[in-house]
């Protein structure tokens, strides 16, 4: 498995399962699989109704913990509950952290949760911070004000959208982008 070093020195999967569009059966059997068959990132949100799921197949799993690369999103409509957000969805997870943490659009007070997302990754229960969806400026009005500088940026990025300019924008930050 290759690996993507993130600014904070986390080690980050670079290929994993995602669990959009999956139900939460469907999500359960195919995280399952993954593991089963070497994959070590797992990549949910709130919005994709299946996190529980999702801790199901890594508790089923017998993968030790710190094996796997949890990566979920917090969806606009909970930017403004603070910690209690963070703390549902590790509940819903089944787990005591995540490996990343990412606001899922930037709409709605997206400032005031990142600031919760920095109180979340200083207590310990998120090891590294994104966004997604983000287009640059609004990524630029978080970098304004971040304490922690986002460790990966998801976008859509292939051969005919290589996002040049936002990869410039981010060395300096060694913000990793996901496609």
């Amino acid at each position: 498995m290759e690996y993507a070093t993130l600014n904070n020195g986390v080690k980050m999967p670079m290929a994993g399962i995602g669990t959009f569009l999956l139900t939460p059966d469907e999500a359960e059997a195919s995280c399952v699989s993954a593991l089963q068959n070497g994959y070590r990132l797992i990549d949910t949100a709130n919005a994709y109704m299946n996190e529980r799921a999702v801790g199901r197949a890594i508790a089923k799993s017998g993968i030790a913990r710190d094996k796997i690369f949890v990566s979920t999103k917090l969806w606009p409509s909970v930017y403004d509950a603070g910690m209690p957000a963070v703390d549902a969805t590790l509940q819903r997870l089944g787990l005591d952290y995540v490996d990343m943490l990412i606001l899922h659009q930037p709409v709605g007070d997206y400032l005031a949760a990142w600031r919760t997302m920095e109180e979340a990754y200083r207590a310990g229960k998120v090891r590294a911070l994104g966004l997604s969806n983000f287009p640059q400026d609004k990524i630029a009005e978080v970098i304004e004000v971040a304490d922690i500088k986002p460790q990966l940026v998801t976008v859509e990025c292939h051969p005919y959208h290589a996002q040049c300019d936002l990869r410039a924008y981010l060395a300096p930050y060694g913000t990793v982008i996901e496609a």
